[in-house]
């Protein structure tokens, strides 16, 4: 019996419930495992209908499809993560374009990798232990809020993944959450200077007990103890940096949809206040 549910009155955090008989997360893992389910709205996606924030396979309904259920999500994930059938489905065979760490929000001109399955992703992996494509496979990689998950050498090692399996002069669009973005923010408004708020500032200030510190926390350290926590936040130099060192040439800069090409501009218009866009390609064959 598996049952996720609510673990502070301010939605920060959820906690797994699990069965002595049979647990769904080896027995070292963190409880508070669902960074994808921070908040209400998030939760809401996971597990189907809306507004169900409390869940037990032994209240089944027929009404509901049953990979809707997040603990049958968990169970699948667990089965076919890191199986390379899924790399022969006849959909993904001559797509030319990868989204990495699509979470909930695939795409149809994209082969949609996700750690966590659901039934809409492709493939079903474990990034950290390569890239499951042969070299020079993708004329294009796009990848959102997810390489600040890693920690610096897990991410260094996936960069030089991603230029492996990415065609000469192929490019690699990522996009992560902008640490200057925050910093500044936290600075101007120490420093009393009006009309600079940090991403989402409307929503937390509800909180008493809130600060401009406490939006740095957020970021630096969301649910930094899960398994999906924020592990690096990365500013432009940084990013920068660690792109040149898993040898991507012609680093670049780039602003909400807009870019080298066209077929990698899917950004999600609700993470643009905080992001950072960069592209990066593949060096050119000699």
């Amino acid at each position: 019996e598996i049952e996720v549910q609510r673990t502070d009155h301010k939605l920060r955090g959820w906690r797994l419930v699990r069965s002595a008989r049979q647990p769904v997360f080896p027995s070292n893992a963190p409880t508070r495992w669902l960074e994808i389910c921070a908040t209400p709205a998030d939760l809401a996606r996971q597990i189907s209908p809306p507004g169900q924030f409390l869940m037990k396979l032994s209240h089944f309904s027929l009404r509901r499809p049953l990979s809707s259920y997040a603990a049958v999500r968990v169970w699948i994930g667990h089965a076919v993560r890191n199986r390379h059938y899924q790399l022969r489905r006849r959909r993904i065979e001559k797509l030319a374009y990868l989204d990495l760490g699509c979470g909930d929000n695939p795409h149809a001109s994209f082969v949609n990798l996700d750690y966590l399955w659901h039934p809409r992703i492709d493939v079903c992996w474990d990034i950290t232990r390569g890239l499951p494509w042969a070299d020079g496979t993708f004329r294009g990689i796009f990848s959102e809020h997810c390489l600040e998950h890693f920690d610096l050498p897990s991410a260094q090692a996936l960069l030089r993944e991603v230029r492996r399996v990415l065609r000469p002069g192929g490019v690699f669009r990522v996009i992560v959450p902008d640490g200057e973005i925050y910093l500044r923010a936290y600075v101007a408004q120490r420093d009393g200077q009006a009309g600079r708020e940090f991403p989402y500032q409307t929503h937390e200030i509800a909180d008493p007990q809130w600060t401009p510190m406490t939006s740095v926390n957020r970021l630096f350290y969301q649910d930094r103890e899960s398994l999906f926590g924020h592990r690096v936040i990365y500013d432009r130099a940084l990013l920068a940096t660690q792109l040149k060192a898993a040898g991507f040439s012609s680093i670049a800069p780039r602003a909400f949809r807009e870019g080298a090409d066209p077929d990698l501009l899917i950004d999600s218009p609700s993470r643009q206040v905080e992001s950072l866009y960069v592209e990066a390609s593949a060096p050119s064959a000699a």
